[in-house]
């Protein structure tokens, strides 16, 4: 170890054949490469890895005599593994993988891009990180839970571990939250760092003989082991129906059941704007009523965001005519912004739909007393 300068900055080298190298590299091997980016040091690598300095160090001399990294200033003790295949097309090496990764990754999503309703708010952040990949985290993020381990690493359930491991490095690549070191993230931080730990969960799985054969005994169960993705019956790699041949009705309602889910999150987070902002746009997707009439009641609860609740409670009564519950929810909110004339004309109206609900006759004893 004594060889190695501590104070270099190691660099990935691009347009390495794998299949070549003499023996496959280990998860933690895998694991430090995914973390060199040009810029971190070998003792920096040491203190951030979670494998201890002497491992690490270990992992970074393999990598650096199987000609995967390089050391600048110093020569690689070993020769480089056979690149002949790269050097064969010298301009696309030369090219940058990522474009082509990306447009590899959307379409491992049920609900495809063109149909995903992105936040504005969220793309429009200010933050070190260009607009495609901004959308990218967005739209990954949103959808981890709709995917098995497979679909996300972008292999077949009957993948071999080499097919496994080229999968894992380049997704681990792109997500690692140490590529993005120092850069102002935002609210894309939190994104990529649970996207990389999902992908480094499913290599943890499916590299592991005995993990592997257990996750794949639940997905034919039609069930998920704790903490992974809440799946359909069936998964995604093994359904007859091709994912491109999903009718638009119901790629619509898998993107409204998502930011359905996504709003009740926030609210378990108590950010209640943040819900707001995705149960809007489940409606603008499906006209649900008990989803409007939910948000309406819980705001009318909580007694804050009254505004709000009353455009919410609107749109149940817009989407169904007919609904007493929305009505009756309006002449309530109205008696709380002060507002009785408004509260009058909504309960009455009510009352002519019920005329036998108690409540509303109290509500309007009350306002005309």
């Amino acid at each position: 170890m004594s060889s190695i300068d501590e104070t270099l900055a190691p660099r990935a080298l691009s347009g390495v054949d794998f299949k070549s190298l003499k023996s496959p590299l280990t998860p933690e091997e895998f694991f430090v490469l995914s973390r060199v980016d040009g810029s971190m040091t070998v003792a920096q690598l040491c203190s951030v890895s979670g494998l201890g300095r002497p491992r690490t160090m270990e992992c970074i001399e393999s990598l650096w005599k199987s000609g995967l990294i390089e050391l600048p200033g110093q020569t690689s003790p070993a020769p480089l593994a056979d690149t002949s295949s790269a050097a064969s097309s010298a301009s696309e090496a030369d090219q940058d993988p990522g474009e082509e990764l990306s447009e590899a990754i959307l379409t491992r999503f049920p609900v495809a891009m063109d149909d995903f309703a992105f936040d504005r708010e969220l793309l429009e952040q200010s933050v070190e990180l260009d607009d495609d990949f901004k959308r990218e985290v967005v739209f990954v993020y949103a959808q981890l839970d709709e995917v098995d381990y497979y679909g996300l690493l972008g292999v077949s359930a009957d993948c071999g571990r080499r097919e496994l491991r080229s999968a894992y490095f380049s997704m681990s690549k792109r997500y690692h939250p140490d590529r993005f070191f120092r850069k102002v993230l935002g609210d894309y931080g939190m994104r990529i760092e649970k996207i990389f730990q999902r992908i480094t969960r499913a290599y943890q799985t499916l590299s592991n003989r005995k993990k592997r054969a257990e996750y794949d005994e639940l997905l034919e169960q039609g069930r998920q082991p704790a903490g992974t993705p809440v799946q359909a019956s069936t998964p995604l790699s093994q359904r007859s129906e091709p994912i491109e041949e999903v009718s638009s009705d119901r790629k619509r309602e898998m993107a409204f059941q998502l930011l359905v889910r996504r709003g009740d999150a926030h609210l378990e987070r108590d950010d209640v704007a943040a819900a707001l902002r995705e149960f809007r746009k489940a409606l603008t997707l499906k006209r649900d009523h008990a989803l409007a009439l939910r948000v309406a009641k819980n705001l009318k609860e909580s007694g804050e965001h009254l505004d709000d609740a009353v455009a919410f409670a609107r749109a149940a009564h817009k989407i169904e005519a007919s609904s007493v519950d929305a009505l009756r929810i309006l002449g309530e909110l109205y008696i709380m912004k002060q507002s009785p004339s408004d509260a009058i004309y909504h309960l009455e109206r009510a009352l002519e739909l019920r005329p036998d609900d108690a409540d509303i006759l109290a509500h309007l004893h009350q306002l005309r007393a």
